[in-house]
């Protein structure tokens, strides 16, 4: 049976074939037909590269038409395409940023240079004029206050003036070197036309005493001034003064267990009578406290024992003050009475308002200042900065906060030791601090 099914096959293939020379014999070719080719398609196996390109592919395509912009940018900044594109770009930007760093690089050095010239002039003793005083502790990074800050404008206003010349001019004007009166027509001191002058408040006071608590404390609510009280009173241990410290406004933040002994100080006997009241009603079992009426410039007098000639006046841990420079008369003789009264080792602690960070601030409190001092009695536009520089007393820390115009300051002697934990950390290992010590002063001459 299956050799007649072969049989059959092969005469009908035959027949083909005969079927198809007959149809080229027809056409005249002399050459008979090539039998067709048959063509076979195989799977080509795909390299991890085309893998990975048709999967980027794939997700690219995804994200795209994600609907998510987030995710469609995303795409496009990763892809190869922008990639190639953005390359001129950071080549672009990278020479800018080099550029940029050799001219800063350059200009750094250039400071340092006239940094160390004008150190070596300073030690050497030679005269300096006012302009290099102020530009070495520009240089050197002090903290700078607003009449100096302003001298300061004014000379480098002079010295663009000076850079603009010809190098010829220059020549015949010599080293840039100006004098204060050289400045006296640009400098803007008008600030201090607006400080009213001093007067003694203990009678003013008198009369706010019974209704001053209610009156300032919904200004104090409002300036979120308990924390910034709460950081004082957290300094205070050991033998503690308060000076100015008026109706005891900061009573309620007292420690007694990091205080051995608390003196209040103030002018106004009928806020210390307020004073002494609250004290009792709140820590009555604390015994070793004292209320003296009398003013800061007055310090050192008051502390004395008046027992015997010789006697020595009585030194304090932590001396702290609240909103009361303001109100001195003399308030660097304050502070240096704070001073001599301060122990070794010993920090006093500032809580004050005066200028602010900004000139529009500063504006506005010149402008009010004299409808504040007929409010409060103080001075509220003084820069409290720059009475400790004169007082003397070296910063160990300064915040500022409400534009700068609450100072929070914390000083100490020169002559002490500034310790470890008084430091940040970037002021330990990164960064040197900003203070408040003048580094145009001649340095002391260590005795071996």
């Amino acid at each position: 049976m299956f050799c007649g099914l072969g049989a059959l096959r092969k005469k009908q293939t035959s027949i083909v074939f005969k079927d198809a020379l007959r149809c080229w014999y027809s056409t005249g070719s002399k050459l008979p037909p090539k039998p067709p080719k048959f063509h076979f398609k195989t799977k080509k196996e795909l390299t991890p590269e085309e893998q990975k390109k048709i999967e980027d592919d794939r997700k690219y395509n995804e994200a795209i038409n994600s609907g998510s912009s987030i995710k469609k940018w995303g795409a496009i900044v990763g892809s190869a395409a922008f990639n190639k594109k953005a390359t001129k770009y950071y080549i672009g930007l990278y020479v800018i940023f080099l550029c940029y760093g050799i001219h800063y690089f350059r200009k750094l050095f250039a400071r340092h240079l006239e940094e160390e010239d004008l150190k070596k002039l300073r030690d050497e003793g030679k005269p300096m004029s006012e302009y290099q005083k102020l530009r070495i502790r520009d240089l050197s990074g002090d903290l700078l206050r607003t009449k100096d800050t302003q001298k300061l404008k004014a000379y480098y206003q002079l010295k663009e003036e000076y850079d603009s010349k010809s190098e010829e001019e220059r020549k015949e004007i010599g080293p840039f070197n100006p004098k204060p009166e050289d400045i006296e027509d640009i400098v803007d001191l008008k600030f201090e036309e607006c400080i009213l002058p001093p007067k003694d408040l203990s009678e003013f006071y008198d009369k706010l005493a019974d209704e001053y608590d209610s009156d300032v404390g919904t200004e104090e609510m409002m300036s979120f001034m308990k924390s910034k009280r709460k950081w004082v009173m957290k300094h205070c241990k050991g033998d503690v003064l308060e000076v100015a410290s008026g109706t005891g406004r900061n009573i309620e933040y007292f420690d007694p267990t990091a205080v051995s002994s608390y003196t209040f100080l103030d002018a106004s006997k009928k806020m210390m009578d307020v004073c002494y009241d609250k004290f009792y009603e709140k820590w009555s079992k604390f015994k070793k406290v004292k209320f003296v009426v009398g003013k800061a410039e007055e310090l050192v007098e008051l502390s004395t024992t008046r027992k015997s000639v010789d006697s020595k006046a009585f030194k304090y841990d932590t001396i702290i003050e609240t909103f009361g420079l303001c109100s001195h008369q003399d308030p660097v003789k304050a502070l240096k009475n704070m001073r001599e009264l301060l122990k070794p080792g010993g920090r006093i602690v500032l809580l004050e308002h005066g200028r602010g960070k900004y000139d529009f601030i500063n504006d506005i409190l010149d402008k009010r200042a004299h409808k504040h001092s007929e409010k409060w009695g103080c001075r509220w536009n003084l820069d409290i900065g720059e009475l400790v520089d004169e007082s003397g007393l070296e910063i160990t820390e300064e915040h500022r906060a409400h534009l700068g115009t609450t100072w929070m300051i914390v000083c100490k002697r020169p002559e002490d030791v500034l310790e470890t934990e008084e430091m940040t950390f970037s002021e330990r290992y990164l960064f040197p601090r900003r203070t408040n010590t003048d580094s145009s002063a001649p340095k002391p001459v260590s005795s071996s």
